[in-house]
């Protein structure tokens, strides 16, 4: 499995990541920089974007020295605003397959068709759109005709969830479904910081002792995969004593704020 770093700069086609966020400068951080490096070997790119995220995005671009309006002009990278692309494809409260197809599908096709065996680099929050206003069905039905896309049109997907990582309600309801829909993800701007901060919450309301045992429990419940070992205590927690994880959360949640962001 690669590692965030080498998908923001590979980005191998059928791939499907999610950046968690709380605050947006990790968002545009992780969006740019994948823009950026897919530009660098002239691969395409698609963003369906808030037009707030948009700006922040070509303003950071601009920042890097990339010229976001000269690759505009070229075809290189195509914008659409999320919230007029999510009405497009919404059929009486959940999304259409005929009408992504005609929305998002075919806007794919043609980006293929004027840069022939290149891939894509995508981003998308219309599924996070949706989350926010409690439509979690449809969500997980939007993430899935991604998915349906990428098995006839290969093309790296990063998607951005704002959800606050530090919430037991977040850790119990949203994660699983969010992080199951995806092969990377990313849920601080910092995995090393917040990994210290699991440890030293754990230690501190638990002990040491304890702790040991929480991480050899996780470590033989729950199978290694995309997600980091310190989210994956984080969800185990949280789902066998929520009351426990709520505690163990606030003091995560402090430490993880004391200590600077190493950026990517």
């Amino acid at each position: 499995m690669v590692s965030w770093a080498t998908f923001i700069e590979t980005a191998p086609p059928s791939d499907h990541a999610v950046q968690v966020y709380g605050l947006l400068d990790e968002l545009v951080q992780s969006v740019v920089r994948y823009l950026e490096a897919g530009f660098a070997m002239g691969s395409p790119a698609i963003v369906i974007a808030t037009e707030e995220h948009r700006r922040r995005f070509s303003r950071e671009l601009e920042a890097r020295s990339v010229e976001s309006a000269v690759f505009e002009r070229e075809g290189l990278l195509t914008y659409r605003n999320a919230e007029e692309t999510l009405n497009a494809l919404m059929d009486n409260g959940l999304p259409s397959a005929e009408r992504f197809e005609e929305t998002v599908a075919i806007l794919f096709e043609e980006v293929a068709a004027r840069f022939p065996g290149r891939t894509i680099r995508a981003f998308g929050e219309m599924v996070d759109l949706l989350w926010r206003r409690g439509d979690e069905q449809a969500a997980v039905a939007v993430e899935d005709l991604w998915n349906l896309l990428a098995r006839r049109r290969p093309f790296a997907l990063l998607c951005g969830y704002r959800l606050d990582i530090f919430d037991v309600d977040i850790q119990r309801t949203a994660l699983p479904d969010v992080l199951g829909a995806h092969n990377h993800a990313r849920l601080a701007a910092d995995t090393s910081r917040l990994a210290a901060a699991v440890d030293r919450a754990l230690t501190e309301v638990v002990g040491a002792r304890r702790a040991g045992r929480i991480y050899l429990e996780v470590a033989e419940q729950v199978p290694r995969g995309p997600v980091p070992r310190a989210q994956a205590v984080l969800a185990w927690l949280s789902a066998e004593d929520p009351l426990l994880a709520e505690s163990i959360l606030e003091r995560v949640r402090s430490h993880y704020a004391a200590v600077p962001v190493q950026r990517l």
